[in-house]
């Protein structure tokens, strides 16, 4: 019987250090759960050219973009929630002639079909979007969504999303790295599979032979706890 592998536990900063590279894809959730800490490391390192994902993307999202090491962020919102307020890096990129940030809106039902995707290791996932929706009459996934015949019809599809490193808020996680989440899954559980490296953030720690409940995340996914 393998022995159970048991995740590093680092700190922020190393985990940024270790799996945060200029040019990766970083997911940085949960809808509704902004990650500052590993934002501002991010920040703090200097990283650079990183497309990030963001189902919630908020103020974190805003202050990445205003701290230039975004080249593309994939998101399914970006705004100051207490008002709701503009996020005002994020609107003087998206009102700029010349943006030098890819900006990718999406639905949330159109980011867990693209990290459904990367978590299949397949190009792309049928998706259900009318015609007249923004998304699809002016593009406002800057091509992402594609149209594909098969002997099965025409379907329309978005690009998958891979991830290089999923950073997942979790309430409680063993030192196995099996997590859970106590609130809505949203898109985390899915962006857990897709990446090639996740890293749980988490509120608690217990030992593995207490119950923490049915994991969300189950332990193999998991790379490093933070």
């Amino acid at each position: 019987m393998r022995p159970a592998v048991t995740p590093p536990i680092l700190s922020v900063a190393d985990a940024v250090r270790e799996y945060v590279h200029d040019g990766s894809c970083v997911y940085v959730g949960n809808f509704g759960a902004q990650l500052y800490g590993v934002a501002h490391e991010i920040i703090r390192q200097r990283r650079r050219y990183l497309h990030m994902v963001a189902g919630s993307g908020g103020i974190m999202l805003d202050q990445l973009l205003g701290a230039g090491v975004v080249s593309t962020a994939t998101f399914a919102h970006c705004w100051n929630a207490i008002g709701p307020a503009p996020a005002w890096n994020f609107r003087r990129l998206a009102e700029s002639g010349a943006n030098p940030v890819r900006l990718r809106e999406v639905s949330l039902g159109i980011l867990g079909a693209a990290l459904q995707a990367g978590a299949w290791r397949v190009p792309f996932a049928p998706v259900d979007i009318p015609a007249e929706t923004g998304y699809r009459a002016e593009d406002w996934t800057d091509g992402m969504l594609a149209t594909v015949s098969s002997p099965f019809g025409e379907a329309t599809v978005v690009e998958a999303i891979t991830p290089d490193i999923a950073f997942v808020h979790v309430d409680r996680v063993d030192t196995r790295g099996n997590g859970v989440i106590d609130g809505p899954h949203g898109e985390a559980v899915i962006a857990a599979h897709a990446a090639r490296r996740t890293v749980l953030v988490r509120e608690e720690i217990t030992d593995p032979a207490t119950s923490i409940g049915e994991a969300s995340i189950p332990g193999v996914l998991v790379s490093a706890i933070v």
